[in-house]
């Protein structure tokens, strides 16, 4: 068999490690497996690196036509069995069309409900159109309840959703004693250290973090992530947020970090203030390294996190209480690791990357059928 994913750009977000975790297991079982994408960057570099080509196709967020004739037509060419796509809602309509012109099954896989512009008679169209080329769709995966939920608001025939909650390979030695990331960036030990791993945008909450651990004498945060739709300027509006919060001396934006992920070995506490999300793949990695998680109840966290079991929720848009979750895991380790070894269990048990690979290569097997 032979599979093409689709991802939305060459950075490395979630959908893009959805798709890898599934290429990989995928490969493992003989299929091929080639990716297409709108742009180049670290997360088409790794694939290529591993063996996977690359071809570009447009058909990203923005409704370009001329890339559903050339998507179509590489479907075609490339002789792919099945398209699966992680995509917003611009290239989750032309995928879909440029697959039901190659007569190539699509797997459409959400990871994150529409979210549309205000104006009401844009709003509307986009949410017609959207729905109409859901029934292009072979099938339909959404990664949370709340996902599923919110599309079936929005007009999807629930019968043609399921959900594929994402996962994450659970590898925890709880060994590491920090010392490397504290050295690197003159953190002292023993001090209570937060991260938090995400694109720098308004809705991954990071204005919120910083005024939050700027009222928390003693403690300290890095914020792994870059700035990547506003072309820095983001960062620099975060950079003067830490300068006049007077805590420029605890707070550290690190950029973009290869090592990001096995920086969880080596933090006290995982955050994720976000306004909106499908379900985080940042949260359960943190949950997989037994690290407590405080994060807001939005979209699919609250699926995964459990409140005062595997970790603290707060509201969005909300620093004190942040500032309150944060400080009451940094005053308490014991607690804190006893909320960390029970988000790894329930992240084995529930959300481990075997489990989903399992359940989308069965889809494709189903499909080729």
């Amino acid at each position: 068999m032979k599979v093409a994913q689709l991802v939305i750009g060459g950075d490395t977000a979630g959908g893009q490690i959805v798709a890898l975790a599934v290429a990989r297991a995928a490969r493992a079982r003989g299929d091929e497996v080639v990716f297409c994408s709108p742009s180049r960057g670290p997360f088409t570099r790794l694939v290529e690196a591993e063996g996977m080509p690359v071809f570009d196709i447009d058909v990203s967020r923005t409704f370009k036509l001329g890339g559903v004739l050339r998507l179509a037509r590489e479907l075609r060419r490339r002789r792919v069995d099945v398209l699966h796509t992680h995509g917003a809602l611009a290239s989750n309509v032309l995928s879909r069309v440029a697959g039901r012109a190659a007569r190539v099954p699509v797997v459409s896989h959400l990871h994150i409900e529409n979210h549309l512009p205000a104006a009401r008679t844009r709003a509307g169209a986009l949410r017609r159109l959207d729905n109409w080329s859901a029934g292009l769709a072979a099938r339909i995966l959404v990664v949370s309840e709340h996902t599923k939920r919110a599309l079936e608001q929005q007009g999807y025939p629930a019968k043609r959703l399921e959900v594929v909650p994402n996962g994450v390979h659970v590898a925890y030695s709880g060994n590491s004693t920090g010392r490397s990331l504290r050295s690197e960036l003159g953190i002292p030990d023993r001090t209570p250290l937060v991260l938090e791993i995400a694109r720098l945008c308004d809705v991954k909450g990071q204005r919120e973090l910083i005024d939050a651990v700027a009222s928390l004498e003693g403690v300290y945060a890095v914020l792994v992530g870059e700035d990547l739709e506003q072309g820095g300027r983001y960062r620099e509006l975060l950079e003067h947020r830490i300068a006049a919060s007077g805590a420029a001396s605890r707070i550290v934006l690190a950029g973009h970090r290869p090592d990001a992920r096995a920086l969880l070995e080596e933090v006290d506490i995982f955050a994720l203030p976000s306004w909106i999300e499908g379900m985080p793949i940042t949260v359960l990695e943190a949950m997989a390294h037994g690290r407590p998680v405080v994060a807001t109840p939005v979209g699919g966290t609250g699926e995964v996190v459990v409140d005062g079991e595997t970790g603290l929720l707060v509201p969005p848009h909300d620093s004190a209480a942040l500032a309150r979750a944060l400080g009451e895991l940094a005053a308490d380790p014991v607690r804190a690791r006893r909320l960390g070894e029970a988000g790894r269990r329930r992240v084995e048990l529930h959300f481990s990357e075997d489990a989903m690979t399992r359940r989308i290569l069965e889809v494709y097997d189903e499909l080729a059928a």
